[in-house]
């Protein structure tokens, strides 16, 4: 197998196995042209800019109205840095962003919010009846050109490093295209454009459809930045949800209630499972921030050199305990 290095299409890269699997054929469905497609769902299509704690604008996606209350999908790294963000409509129109409902790191997806109603619904297709060889359109705001089209066909079906499923196609997509449908000629989102190789022309890259449903039945509104990650399958207690922190890489239970978060890391390194380590924070609400205090106790290994395992006759792998206290 060969290995291609991909980009997402405002942030880093992720590899791909070229492995194909064996998709469902479409059953034969009357088609319209992209024309009369674009006219029926572009207002469904949205431009999205993200700011961070200054106002100052950090990055530019697309995404695509799921509910008309104004549940909105995208990419994950479209608004994992942000701290505000705004919407606009193929109309003009402008929303503020609420929060997000769900954040799925693993799989590039989000769920963002506004306070809309009776907005235009894209529905979603069945990605699990796409073929080779479909034809199929994007829409997006590539370099912040708003609503722009391309078109071409699903080429291939992918699987990567980690197991995760990719639809690839010849629809041609840029920078600010991520977060945009990859719509079927029936008017339905198969797919949220996402990445491209960046070594070969009009290699694309979509998550499937068939992954936003489950983000969808979240309704809680969190702040931008600090919706918990979901999706990586750790026990959690009822009123938990998990976040991944995108610094140490960390997942944590993370609890609410009223002012106050209450989070324990719970992925600890297979080395530290049968100890008694832990880290928990106690966080409250401060204005903007969370401020409060993260105790841990952390067992560590080291090492030491033959020299001085000769002078001291200690062994290797000793064990040290640190506990702390952290404001």
């Amino acid at each position: 197998m060969k290995t291609l290095v991909a980009y997402a299409l405002l942030l880093p890269s992720i590899a791909l196995i070229c492995g194909q699997t064996t998709p469902t054929a479409s059953p034969q469905q009357p088609q319209r042209g992209v024309s009369d497609l674009v006219k029926s769902t572009v207002d469904s299509v949205v431009l999205i800019v993200v700011s961070d704690a200054g106002g100052k604008p950090i990055a530019e996606g697309s995404g695509f109205i799921a509910s008309s209350d104004g549940k909105i999908v995208t990419n994950h790294h479209v608004v994992a840095h942000g701290r505000s963000a705004i919407v606009k409509l193929n109309n003009g129109a402008f929303f503020a962003v609420d929060g997000v409902l769900a954040d799925d790191a693993e799989h590039d997806l989000a769920i963002i919010k506004v306070s809309g109603k009776n907005l235009p619904v894209l529905p979603l297709a069945d990605s699990d009846k796409l073929s080779v060889g479909d034809h199929v359109v994007a829409i997006g705001s590539p370099l912040g050109m708003q609503n722009s089209v391309s078109d071409g066909i699903v080429s291939a079906f992918r699987e990567d490093t980690k197991g995760r499923q990719w639809i690839q196609t010849t629809a041609p997509a840029s920078h600010g295209n991520s977060g945009g449908p990859l719509l079927t000629m029936q008017g339905e989102a198969a797919g949220v454009l996402t990445m491209k190789l960046s070594e070969g022309e009009n290699l694309n890259f979509a998550v499937p459809s068939k992954l936003i449903s489950p983000l969808l039945a979240n309704f809680e509104v969190l702040p931008l930045g600090t919706a918990p990650s979901v999706g990586s399958g750790l026990p959690r207690r009822a009123g938990e949800s998990v976040w991944t922190s995108m610094s140490s890489g960390h997942d944590y239970n993370l609890r609410m209630d009223g002012d106050y978060i209450y989070a324990e890391w719970v992925n600890l390194p297979t080395q530290l499972q049968t100890t008694t380590a832990f880290m928990r924070s106690e966080l409250k609400k401060d204005g903007e921030k969370w401020t409060g205090k993260t105790r841990s106790r952390l067992p560590c290994e080291y090492k030491l050199s033959r020299p001085e395992q000769l002078r001291t006759g200690a062994t290797q792998g000793s064990q040290l305990v640190l506990s702390r206290v952290r404001n």
